[in-house]
């Protein structure tokens, strides 16, 4: 008998916690009272928006609305931090290693962009390693030209990738 009263007690006190347990994670759920359980009553005078446009914070009315930052107009910048017209012929963009790059042929040369293009293509994500590279037979690394990042040569022929 003394062995069975612990047991007991322990096993009420175990079923006690459960329960207490579950009716604290049942919560007040308010959105419960907002919808309605029978949808076989009268429809509501407000039309339902299913459209995926509608955002969270439209959904929620207690979501806060934070402003975004007031930028001033790209034409804004001015002359010292603008980019310097770089000279040659323009290019398609290629992908570089934080975006699209322009790739331009410098004058002097006899290439077109059907030649550079392909040299360009495979180079352009290599720009991020800075090192001098050898891309089909073409010399590629760091330019020192303002608005040129990087620049390739073979011969008398050059092309360099600019962000524009």
């Amino acid at each position: 008998m003394r062995t069975r009263l612990p047991r007991f007690i322990g096993s009420a006190v175990m079923v006690g916690g459960l329960v207490a347990a579950l009716t604290a994670c049942g919560g007040d759920d308010s959105t419960a009272s907002e919808t309605p359980s029978d949808t076989t009553g009268p429809a509501s005078s407000a039309p339902a928006d299913p459209s995926p446009s509608r955002t969270a914070s439209a959904q929620n009315s207690n979501a806060p609305a934070v402003p975004g930052p007031s930028l001033p107009p790209a034409t804004s910048i001015p002359d010292s931090k603008k980019l310097p017209d770089v000279e040659g012929t323009r290019c398609e963009t290629v992908n570089g290693p934080d975006g699209a790059l322009h790739v331009i042929i410098f004058p002097g040369g006899s290439v077109d962009c059907a030649v550079v293009m392909p040299i360009a293509k495979e180079y352009g994500p290599k720009i991020a390693t800075g090192s001098p590279q050898q891309v089909s037979g073409w010399d590629c690394g760091p330019s020192q030209t303002r608005g040129v990042l990087s620049r390739c040569t073979k011969g008398s022929d050059a092309f360099g990738f600019s962000i524009e």
